[in-house]
């Protein structure tokens, strides 16, 4: 099974050759790095919570199985920001994806079973090792 998933991932991406900010293949040239950003107003972080850049490192590049009370599936979280989503039974999309200290921030394009897309909503994310909550979904690496 884990193989079908990984053809069928495969055809998507070829599928969806007119998404070309996706940097997944780590034999294309990286672009050069941004300035980095320094907030001007930084929020203290809960103890325990992750920094977005520690969120980030755990995402980038990784596909990742998830399962929430109503769905499940595989999201590979490009590092350029994008995403590539298949849930189980239903069908793949494509999405970005940003990181707050603390929090996943999500959003979705329009599908055959999600005729609207979602907005970009942001959930909590903790966890450790190969296994992370988001909201009510667990992640674990695929």
């Amino acid at each position: 099974m884990k193989k079908s998933m990984v053809v069928l991932a495969a055809a998507s991406l070829v599928a969806l050759t007119g998404c070309t900010n996706m940097n997944i293949f780590k034999d294309n040239p990286e672009p050069a790095p941004a300035e980095p950003q320094v907030d001007l107003n930084p929020q203290p972080m809960a103890p325990g919570m992750m920094s977005a850049g520690q969120i980030k490192q755990i995402l980038s590049g990784k596909s990742w199985k998830w399962a929430s009370p109503k769905n499940s599936g595989v999201t590979l979280y490009a590092d350029d920001g994008s995403s590539l989503v298949e849930v189980t039974g239903k069908g793949t999309t494509t999405g970005k994806w940003s990181v707050k200290d603390g929090q996943l921030c999500e959003s979705f394009a329009p599908a055959p079973f999600l005729p609207k897309g979602v907005p970009m909503t942001c959930q909590p994310f903790s966890g450790s090792g190969n296994t992370y909550k988001v909201g009510q979904a667990t992640f674990t690496l695929a």
